[in-house]
């Protein structure tokens, strides 16, 4: 289990890209559910994927090919 206090110290990885983030508020949504409480995707990017349509895999799709 992952304390709240260590993700707001090292950071958080967004499960689309891949990047690591500030592990707060500001960068990711709430979810009680998580064991940190924080949502595993970037605000940005779920914001795109919700607003698109696309499912999470095709958003991981285009950030690998635009990475590449």
């Amino acid at each position: 289990m992952t304390k709240n206090s260590d993700v707001r110290t090292y950071g958080k990885v967004c499960t689309i890209s891949g990047k690591t983030f500030p592990g707060d508020t500001d960068n990711f949504y709430v979810n009680k559910n998580s064991d940190d409480g924080l949502h595993p995707y970037h605000k940005q990017f779920d914001n795109f994927r919700r607003t698109t349509g696309a499912s999470v895999d095709r958003v991981r799709q285009l950030v690998t090919l635009i990475n590449s």
